[in-house]
């Protein structure tokens, strides 16, 4: 579907549920197709917003205001409110919070954290100093615990209540704030409807799966290509694919027709009257030996014949060509010369073009205003990867890392490539934070609640295969998607098999559902208290 019929559907949505009183008016009125209010200032971004606000209406407000009355007033005051908060949100995220410091700093810390305790939980699981848990989820959980995740009743739904009126009660005027109704509303649709479902669908290994197939979606045709070689083994996934695609194949390709038939017996006749019309007659003993032929015999001759002929008339083209033109005088050092330099024009234009283009990005990133007050961005990032790649069980890659660490890295730092690498490192994030990306990180989080328009709810759950093919189609494609260079240094193997064996421990710690709300848990409180400091403020609770 393009984005025009994608964009015209959803404003119809939006008309339908947020604005009804617009389809009672004339086509022709200009109120039907102009936009709505702008919230952040981006078509794209607000497109998105106020598909969340009409899905939101739709399917937690209208269910029961409808049965009450048809007015239309509370939703409008919804959708006033959510607006008021998305921009003060915004002002606050755009103005307030040091993104560079959150994505390269905080997060990987974060990340690098819970893969330790993961991996300490998982050794101490069956030793008798494991504290007497049963699971691997209660050892995880008494090394991170966390108010959210204490074994209550309707713990979850709680907490989140409490950090949400927390934040309604910087957001909202307070007019808005000090009514009962206009809270509790916003409360539970911020709260219940929207943070309780993303953490519960993210925290679902099934949707991780999920992300990372849909991020390497590009691979595909590359990891298709690996499984049908033999580089990769096959499971009983990949020969059901290709046992459904050969079937597909044989029901696509349909069953000759007569009038097709009886236009290819046209068509050969055609072509036999024409090659004997053609060709010299032929001897009657030629012809008598050739009557007990076959008719299939007959046809493939009749088919060379027809080969030879555009050749015969090709080679006269030529030979009259090269009557009527002079042959141009062969010249041995001309060709020599051109051999001799041939590979060093490419080499040169090679260097060129690499010379040129390094140079517009260096000197981009040399002329960028370094934002954050922070330093030495990506060692965080780098430190994650030592932990997630289990380097430390290579003795080998081990020394290596630490030599550079001491001695490569110093010296880069001394002269300016510190400041270059943060810099890069910062136009990136700046890159991945685009309105582009935003507009599609949103798209995304409404497939995930809303998966085809439904609420994800409302949908069936996954089934235990289905969530094992999909395990293993994300380990394939991050190793397809990784280069084999890399992989070497890595791994140290390049055996297709072996490194996704490697890939399923790089992943294990995010494969527990239990324990991947804790981590998603601790990033909701690391980013509400960057976006409003307020909350970690002594005097803000009474």
């Amino acid at each position: 579907m393009s984005d025009s019929n994608v964009t015209t559907s959803l404003r119809l949505l939006h008309i339908r549920v947020l604005s009804p009183y617009l389809l009672t008016l004339p086509k022709s009125d200009p109120r039907r197709s102009s936009p709505p209010p702008s919230i952040t200032g981006s078509p794209a971004i607000d497109l998105e917003l106020y598909t969340y606000f009409a899905l939101l209406i739709r399917d937690f407000i209208n269910p029961w205001y409808r049965l009450v009355t048809n007015d239309q007033d509370l939703c409008t005051e919804i959708v006033s409110l959510l607006t008021l908060v998305v921009q003060r949100i915004q002002k606050r995220m755009c103005d307030d919070i040091d993104w560079t410091e959150l994505l390269l700093i905080s997060v990987p810390k974060l990340l690098t954290l819970h893969y330790q305790d993961y991996r300490q939980a998982k050794s101490r699981l069956h030793m008798d100093h494991a504290s007497g848990s049963a699971s691997l989820g209660e050892l995880f959980h008494g090394m991170q615990p966390h108010f959210a995740l204490q074994p209550v009743p309707n713990q979850e739904a709680e907490y989140l209540r409490l950090l949400t009126a927390s934040i309604l009660k910087v957001l909202l005027d307070p007019k808005d704030y000090e009514s009962d109704a206009v809270r509790h509303l916003m409360r539970e649709i911020l709260s219940n409807v929207v943070l309780a479902n993303l953490i519960e669908s993210l925290a679902d290994p099934y949707t991780i799966h999920m992300i990372i197939c849909k991020l390497c979606e590009n691979y595909a045709d590359k990891l298709d290509n690996l499984e049908s070689t033999g580089q990769m083994a096959e499971t009983y996934f990949s020969a059901v694919t290709n046992e459904t695609e050969s079937s597909s194949q044989q029901t696509s390709s349909p069953a000759p027709d007569d009038s097709v038939t009886s236009i290819q017996a046209a068509l050969i006749d055609a072509q036999n009257q024409q090659l004997m019309d053609n060709t010299p007659p032929i001897d009657e003993r030629t012809t008598t030996k050739k009557e007990g032929e076959g008719l299939s015999t007959r046809l493939r001759r009749l088919k060379e014949r027809q080969n030879e002929l555009p050749e015969e008339e090709a080679l006269e083209d030529v030979t009259n060509e090269e009557r009527t033109h002079k042959r141009r005088p062969f010249s041995f050092g001309y060709i020599t010369l051109q051999l001799l330099l041939a590979p060093i024009r490419s080499l040169w234009l090679s260097l060129t073009v690499l010379f040129t283009n390094s140079q517009e990005r260096y000197q981009k990133i040399h002329q960028h205003k370094k934002r954050t007050r922070h330093m030495r961005l990506v060692e965080p990032s780098m430190q994650f990867m030592r932990i997630a790649f289990l380097l430390e069980d290579r003795p080998i890659l081990q020394w290596a890392w630490q030599m550079i660490a001491m001695f490569v890295w110093p010296l880069v730092r001394v002269f300016g490539g510190g400041v270059l690498v943060d810099k890069f490192l910062e136009l990136s994030i700046l890159h991945v934070l685009s309105e582009d990306h935003i507009a599609y990180y949103l798209r995304c989080g409404r497939d995930l609640l809303w998966p085809d328009g439904v609420f994800l709810r409302k949908a069936d759950p996954s089934t235990p295969l289905q969530r094992e093919y999909m395990r293993v189609r994300a380990e394939r494609l991050l190793t397809a998607s990784l280069p084999l260079s890399l992989v070497k240094v890595l791994f140290d193997t390049t055996d297709l098999n072996e490194i996704q064996s490697h890939i399923h421990a790089t992943i294990e710690p995010l494969q527990n559902k239990y324990i991947n709300k804790h981590l998603l848990y601790l990033l909701v409180d690391l980013v509400a208290s960057k976006i409003i400091p307020e909350l970690v403020q002594s005097d803000f609770y009474p």
